[in-house]
């Protein structure tokens, strides 16, 4: 059962990994945040999960878990750092990614401080590591 069990969150692990690189070429400039949200979950659907919950869809100061709601007419602006929040399920195991596109040379540095943040607390994750410590590893990084 382990095994299966195993399986199944390898899979969604896998379905969400191919959308989160398959969607920085369907981000651009005016496109709508609605249509985004639908070709993720579309995309999660053709390769065999379902969405773990709606797609988030965040533009600049928004920092997370910002949905479109239906008839959204919210397009990519000039400049935008997009943050794509997607989630797989298979069978009800969840796999979780997120990417951030930047479209703006100017913030480039912001999205790659944020990218090497996140791998220096992957290296740091291990059981009975604490939040703070995670925090601190996160924040110098950052700085």
């Amino acid at each position: 059962m382990e095994e299966e069990v195993l399986e199944k969150y390898l899979r969604a692990g896998e379905v969400a990994a191919e959308v989160r690189e398959s969607v920085v070429d369907v981000v651009e400039v005016g496109v709508k945040l609605l249509d985004i949200c639908e070709w993720v979950e579309e995309r999660i659907r053709k390769l065999g999960g379902k969405p773990a919950f709606p797609c988030n869809i965040s533009v600049n100061e928004i920092a997370a878990h910002y949905t479109s709601p239906p008839d959204d007419q919210s397009v990519v602006p000039e400049g935008a750092l997009v943050k794509v929040d997607i989630g797989v399920h298979v069978d009800g195991y969840i796999a979780d990614t997120a990417i951030t596109i930047c479209l703006d040379p100017a913030k480039e540095r912001l999205a790659r401080a944020a990218e090497e943040a996140l791998k220096a607390a992957l290296r740091e994750v291990k059981p009975k590591v604490s939040v703070s410590h995670l925090s601190s590893v996160i924040e110098k990084t950052i700085r």
